[in-house]
Parts: C-alpha cells; structure tokens; sequence
C-alpha cells in the first residue's frame, strides 16, 4: 500500500496559503488544543503543529518554505517562479521539508549578539531590567529539606542539577548569547512537575531534568525508561504540558540529562530498541551528558529568530523562580 503523502504546514494548520499573519496564529491555537495530547492528540501530531507554526508564523522561514514546496509568494502569480529576475514554471513538490536540524545558517544566528523583543524606549520600559535581561543564568538548583536529603534520589536529583548547570554553563552558554537559563522553576499548584532548568531561545523552551545514575542499563522506548529492568517515573511529561500550555506560541520539548561517572560523560549507556528512530518528533528525550548539549543546541537554535531574547517570556520564568 503506497504511503500517504505527507501535510503540507498549511494543511497541519488548516489554513489556505493565503492566509496572513493573524490567521496563522489563530489557526495554530486551534491545531495545538486539538493536537494536545491531555485533549485526546498525540506528542507527535502536537509537535508536527508546532513546527508548521515556527515555519509559517515567521516571514522568512515561510518564504524559503513556499519557494522549496514550489507555492507562489503571496501576490505573485502562480506560475512565476520565486527567483528574483527570473520567470518561469515551477512543480510543488509532493510533500513538505522534514523538520529542519540546525543548519550553518542556524549555528550563526545562534552565535549571533543577542536582540531583545519587544522593543523598548525609556517610555516603554523592558519586562525585564536590561540589567538583568544580559545575564545567561538565572536561579540557582533547588536544595532540599533537611528530611529530604537524607533521600538517595533527592541527593541523586540534587546533584543530576548541580551537574547539569556546570555542564551547560561551560558548554552551551559561551557560544550561544542569547540562550537564557533559568534554574529551580517551580509551579504552584502543581502536583508531579519537575523542572530543575528552562532554557529559553527565540520561540523555543528546552525543559531539563536531571540526576545521577547508579551503575547498570538504562533503556528508553520514547515512551518508558528503565534502570536494569526496573521502571523509573518521570514527572517531565506532565511538566512540558505545563510549560506548553503556560507559553502556547513557543515550541517547548523535554530532555532529561542521566549523568554517570564524573570522568565519563557518554556513561550510562541508554539503550533503545531496534528500529527505533532517534530523530523522529518527540516531546522528550532521554540523554547522557556526552550528547545532552549537541541535541539541546541543535533544537534551540533550528527555531525561528534563535538569537532574540523574549523578555515577557523571560520575565514570566523568573518569577517562577524559588525567592
């Protein structure tokens, strides 16, 4: 039985290629609260939405998007080509582009200075003190009660955190300006949400857990991770639903960050099972150290506009943050 042919952007949205702005980001409010899957949709067809709306809700994305599926510009005639100065017929291609990795281009607008949104004027003064907007880190890991540090897994989630912000603070930060980490975010009110680090790029939130590993197999089916056998509960799901929902235009996904040996930052090992597809959509990832920074950068900086600081988004975070 031959495949079907994958959705267009315009048809993951529901909205025609004429469509303006306006109807794009209405279209996408209505795609992602029927794609969540707390409302009966998938991780996968959730992320497919969020994607089609970082490609079309951005201008130039959107024009690279049209021009590779062979769509007219808006205003120009369906058979000129979009190639300035030069005409002709062009054939749309049968499906869409793949979500896109992080491309040269991508790497330098990550490396690029930081640009602060909206724009501000001594009449309208920023969300965040430019003071304190500048700074790359924010909070601190979150210590436990007295009672709670004689827990094997607080001290083993205490020291996951402690591991991870030292790991991304030498290793993401320097080459990513405008990435903003805000650490020991917690939500009131809410019940199995764990969020040890939020990191914040353009239109895109990575949320962080992690902790260390005691020696043996870890293995990860996308859906289950497991430590010789045995089924460890993660509340990181419940919390990127938290986050999405909280920041419904931004693109958020889940990494939990299993650190092993201190000397060995590809230990543990997680394994997967064969057949499994590592680059397929999906809301969380499961990683040791060695790889936590490559797919964590790579997924900020393939957004749109990676190098802009939302400072109302920022503002939000830090005030989630423990006093």
């Amino acid at each position: 039985m031959a495949e079907a042919p994958r959705k267009s952007y315009y048809d993951v949205l529901g909205v025609s290629p004429g469509a303006d702005a306006r109807q794009i980001k209405s279209a996408y409010r209505r795609a992602a609260r029927a794609a969540h899957p707390d409302l009966g949709g998938s991780a996968t067809a959730f992320h497919d939405v969020a994607v089609a709306f970082e490609t079309l809700g951005d201008p130039q994305l959107r024009m690279r998007y049209d021009a590779d599926t062979g769509r007219p510009f808006p205003g120009r005639p369906s058979g000129t080509n979009s190639t300035a100065g030069r005409t002709g017929t062009t054939t749309a291609r049968s499906a869409p582009p793949r979500p896109r990795r992080a491309s040269t281009d991508d790497e330098d607008a990550a490396g690029a200075p930081p640009s602060y949104l909206p724009a501000f004027s001594p009449g309208s003064p920023p969300a965040v003190p430019l003071i304190l907007a500048g700074r790359q880190l924010h909070g601190s890991v979150r210590q436990p009660g007295i009672l709670a540090r004689l827990s094997s897994g607080s001290r083993s989630r205490t020291d996951g955190e402690t591991r991870t912000t030292t790991l991304l603070e030498r290793a993401l930060l320097p080459g990513y300006p405008a990435v903003r980490l805000v650490s020991g975010v917690e939500f009131d009110g809410r019940d199995k949400t764990t969020a040890g680090h939020v990191l914040l790029a353009g239109y895109r939130i990575a949320v962080i857990d992690s902790f260390t590993a005691p020696p043996g197999n870890f293995s990860w089916d996308g859906r289950v991770l497991r430590h010789q056998g045995r089924r460890i509960d993660l509340g990181l799901p419940q919390t990127v639903r938290v986050v999405q929902e909280m920041f419904p235009d931004l693109n958020v996904a889940g990494w939990v960050v299993v650190h092993g040996a201190p000397d060995n930052p590809f230990a543990p090992v997680i394994d997967v099972p064969p057949g499994f597809d590592r680059s397929s959509p999906t809301t969380i990832q499961v990683v040791n150290a060695g790889t936590a920074v490559r797919t964590i950068r790579s997924f900020l900086a393939a957004g749109p506009s990676p190098n802009v600081v939302q400072l109302p988004v920022l503002a939000r975070l830090l005030a989630l943050t423990e006093s």
